[in-house]
């Protein structure tokens, strides 16, 4: 468990490291070091998933180095839950923690309770002082409840093993190399009309 100076000095970090001074990143803390301490030691190597694709996502890979990028994180965006899991690669045995909005008392933390329910009003989302202001008093109430609000299961993850490498190919379109998914899979996805996000501009 960390100590109250390294759980500061680690949150300072990950604010630098996501750019902004967001509520959700100490919170995001305490919920990775809960769950590695309830994981204990790993055979293979440890994995992380994030069911959403906000703080919690640069928390784990500042505090466990799984990365999008090193094939370690898997952000499950879709789910969209304030949830993450720490698991064993090797067997998929893995620890997973969530807030349990149920112990989010809305009389004594009403900020928190607000917060995860995304109901602090227009002037937070938009920003500036009202937002900081509300960052800071969703911190202070965190800090008087704490870890009380987490909840942590036991799960087996289904998919834990080392994920395979795909075939390069050339999109004969293109020309740019692609990971190729099977061999029906002649083109990339951008020429093949399925994917894309931009739209090319003239000189």
């Amino acid at each position: 468990m960390l100590s109250e100076s390294e759980f500061l000095k680690i949150t300072e970090e990950i604010y630098r490291f996501h750019t902004k001074r967001a509520p959700g990143i100490p919170i995001g803390v305490a919920m990775v070091d809960l769950a590695r301490q309830h994981l204990g030691p790993i055979q293979g190597k440890l994995n992380a998933i994030s069911e959403t694709q906000a703080c919690l996502s640069d928390v784990l890979q500042v505090m466990t180095g799984c990365t999008m990028g090193n094939r370690y994180l898997r952000v499950m965006k879709d789910i969209g839950r304030y949830a993450l899991t720490l698991f064993d690669r090797e067997d998929g045995r893995g620890v997973r923690v969530s807030v349990d909005l149920g112990k989010i008392d809305p009389q004594k933390t009403p900020e928190l309770y607000k917060f995860f329910r995304r109901e602090r009003g227009e002037e937070v989302e938009k920003g500036g002082e009202a937002r900081e202001a509300s960052g800071r008093l969703i911190l202070e109430e965190f800090q008087r409840i704490g870890r009380d609000i987490f909840r942590v299961q036991r799960v087996r993850v289904r998919q834990h093993g080392k994920p395979p490498m795909l075939h390069a190919a050339i999109c004969p379109e293109c020309g740019e190399s692609f990971l190729q998914r099977n061999e029906m899979h002649r083109r990339c996805d951008v020429c093949a009309g399925e994917a894309g996000y931009y739209d090319l501009v003239e000189d």
